[in-house]
Parts: C-alpha cells; structure tokens; sequence
C-alpha cells in the first residue's frame, strides 16, 4: 500500500532520512510550494478510482461476492 512518503515523492519532494531515535524515524521533506501543492491534491485523491468501485458493486449486485472479496485480498496483498 502506497504510505504517505510514497505520495510526497511521487509528488516531487524531497524526503530525506535525518535520524532515527528509539524506535521513532524521523524525516525532513524539502520541496517548493508548488510540490507541496501537489502533494495535497495527491493526498485528497481516493486509493480506489471510481471505475474500480462500480465493477466491484455490479458484481456484488450480480451474486459475485467471492469475486469481490478476492480482487480485495489481491488489492491488500499488493
């Protein structure tokens, strides 16, 4: 599953390990204000597009929910 430093590069930052302290990791981000735009779009974006949901509700409406609750373990095992 895709973590919230994942989106910030993907967004164009720069995330960068500074310390790690105890069991606590800290990091520093370093991007302009137009990445952090970007970042919070991304951040607002659903994990799961519109086209996704609407196949997996007709195949819950047609009787296939085996064949949704599969796609779902595929989906949280990826």
């Amino acid at each position: 599953m895709e973590t919230l430093l994942d989106r910030a590069r993907q967004a164009g930052m720069v995330v960068m390990l500074d310390a790690c302290i105890g069991r606590e990791r800290l990091h520093s981000i370093a991007a302009s204000v137009a990445t952090l735009e970007r970042f919070a779009r991304r951040c607002s974006e659903p994990v799961v597009d519109r086209g996704t949901l609407e196949t997996r509700a007709r195949s819950l409406e047609s009787g296939g929910a085996g064949d949704v609750a599969a796609a779902m373990r595929r989906a949280l095992d990826a």
